[in-house]
């Protein structure tokens, strides 16, 4: 394979990304300012160069688990530096960016119950040989992208589908509970289940509308131009200032009500991996950006006892208290003392809504690894509300 791929915008192409002496470089081939790869990368006729791969396409390619996957499969036929699993993911990423292929993905479908209420023991297992080039996913944990066909309408979805190893037993039934503390707080969500047997969490994939219409999307680190490796360097607070400056004026009050409410959450549950790639911006156009719905919410503490937060936070890692936590929502998300003590009550209710349904289940779960997480989350949750 040349050194080379055609980037496209809504599924035209806007420019060129060339690997050549040492160095990443893209050129717009449009002046369409709407035409524009990422709000970092606006269309101007100066080429884009960086000694790394620009952080908007490095955010398509595989980290962790599918990583490790697709070289095992793939190193001995091609190069699996950057730029070679940039090429090699490159037929499959789907979104506002995408790049030019022919290749036909109508194969492998499933349906959402096939998903849910499979009784396969090694169903993960298949999902990521048929769905493992297909997947253009960040985060160490075992993940792929499914293509659902839905039953009634034939319409393609795609949906997230995360299993779990032994390192982080039960880590499925973790996220779905922990994701229902954010959707019970009134933070937007994406559409997401947990399979019959608990061992999948399946999210359905945001960007995309039920037209099927991209929207775009841009975590953190691209928006900070950061690489990858760089996502646990900077703070909650940079990230407030990073949705101050690119959401557009009419979502900034919501954006930043909702970025509040996801740091008191992610701390009240102790969830130590909330960093940069797991917050996000998404626009349908330049005058409509506003902070993407919350994922990958999960407590790490349940696994690492002494675990501490991703992100500094008032300039320390540390799991901080509710005056502190406060502070942070008056003077990085501008709210008034009432809405960040409303906000924090919300947040604390839906802890608590969800305490109450993991209760029952603890008095009379039979599996041992499902109840010892049960516990610590429940553990968690009463803490809070003490």
């Amino acid at each position: 394979m040349n050194d080379s791929l055609h980037v496209k915008v809504d599924d035209v192409v806007v420019g060129g990304l060339v690997f050549e002496n040492g160095e990443y470089i893209f050129s717009y081939q449009t002046q369409e300012k709407t035409d524009f790869i990422s709000l970092t990368m606006p269309v101007r006729t100066k080429d884009y160069s960086h000694i790394n791969l620009h952080p908007i396409f490095e955010m398509h390619l595989p980290e962790g688990y599918l990583l490790s996957i697709i070289k095992k499969h793939f190193s001995k036929i091609t190069k699996t530096d950057d730029f070679g699993l940039l090429q090699l993911m490159s037929p499959s990423i789907v979104g506002r960016v995408s790049y030019e292929s022919h290749k036909n993905m109508s194969d492998s479908l499933l349906t959402l119950d096939e998903l849910l209420h499979s009784k396969d023991e090694k169903l993960f297992d298949e999902l990521v040989e048929r769905f493992a080039l297909s997947s253009a996913l960040s985060g160490v944990q075992p993940k792929i992208i499914a293509r659902v066909q839905n039953k009634a309408t034939l319409k393609l979805d795609q949906y997230i589908v995360k299993s779990w190893g032994e390192d982080y037993k039960e880590l499925s039934l973790n996220e779905y509970y922990c994701m229902k503390v954010v959707q019970y707080a009134g933070v937007p969500t994406p559409e997401f289940y947990l399979s019959d047997d608990e061992k999948l969490f399946i999210m359905k994939r945001f960007d995309i509308l039920e037209s099927g219409e991209h929207l775009g999307f841009e975590d953190m680190c691209v928006l900070q131009a950061k690489q990858r490796e760089d996502k646990y360097s900077g703070s909650y607070e940079q990230v407030a200032k990073t949705i101050q400056t690119f959401v557009s004026g009419k979502n900034k009050k919501t954006s930043l009500i909702n970025f509040y409410k996801m740091i008191v959450i992610n701390n009240l549950l102790k969830n130590g991996d909330a960093h940069l790639k797991n917050f996000g911006l998404i626009y349908s156009d330049i005058d409509n950006i506003s902070l993407a719905p919350a994922y990958d919410v999960i407590s790490t503490t349940a696994y690492i006892k002494n675990d501490v937060p991703a992100l500094h936070l008032l300039g320390s890692k540390k799991w901080w208290e509710r005056k502190f936590l406060l502070r942070f929502g008056i003077e990085s998300c501008l709210l008034s003392n009432k809405e960040a003590n409303e906000y924090y009550d919300e947040c604390l209710s839906a802890m608590d809504k969800v305490a109450d349904e993991i209760k029952p289940r603890i008095s009379s779960e039979k599996n041992g690894d499902k109840l010892e997480l049960l516990e610590k989350l429940h553990q968690i949750m009463e803490k809070n509300n003490e």
